[in-house]
């Protein structure tokens, strides 16, 4: 039995011997087919997309809105034509018609802020703590009482 283990990890190394270029040569080479499949699957994907293929994208029918209740339940707004649906739909369960609206019922959203403009807010609400922190009076130390010499 032994005899066997020894001469087959001997023909494994003569094996890896018979490589050409050895070890880093497969490894390359094992790189390169790694990376030609990733671009391969990109280019794949890329033109499914660009065909609207897996979308699911309707003409007359679009989400406007998704917001999440919870992790597994959330509440959508489909328009269709000039009707709003709100949509209640989760995991587990089949969406429910909410309500109707006419588009028109519909408030104005709120204009969205860049990513720009959430930071230079928080940045000044930092800097106004910062200066609030800073302006607030010193604190009232307690009076260190000289310690008595006649002991």
């Amino acid at each position: 039995m032994h005899l066997e283990l020894l001469q087959a990890s001997a023909h494994a190394g003569s094996a890896a011997r018979d490589l050409p270029g050895g070890y880093g040569a497969s490894l390359l080479q094992s790189l390169l087919a790694l990376a030609a499949v990733c671009v391969l699957a990109w280019v794949v994907l890329r033109w499914s997309a660009s065909r609207g293929l897996g979308m699911g994208a309707g003409q007359r029918m679009k989400v406007i809105e998704r917001v999440p209740l919870d992790a597994r339940r959330w509440v959508y707004l489909v328009e269709i034509g000039e009707r709003v649906l709100v949509v209640g739909a989760g995991d587990g369960a089949s969406p429910t018609l909410l309500a109707e609206l006419k588009k028109s019922e519909l408030p104005d959203a709120p204009p969205s802020r860049s990513f720009l403009e959430v930071l230079r807010k928080k940045d000044t609400s930092t800097t106004a703590a910062t200066r609030a922190v800073e302006a607030a009076p010193e604190p009232i130390r307690e009076r260190e009482d000289p310690p008595d010499d006649a002991a």
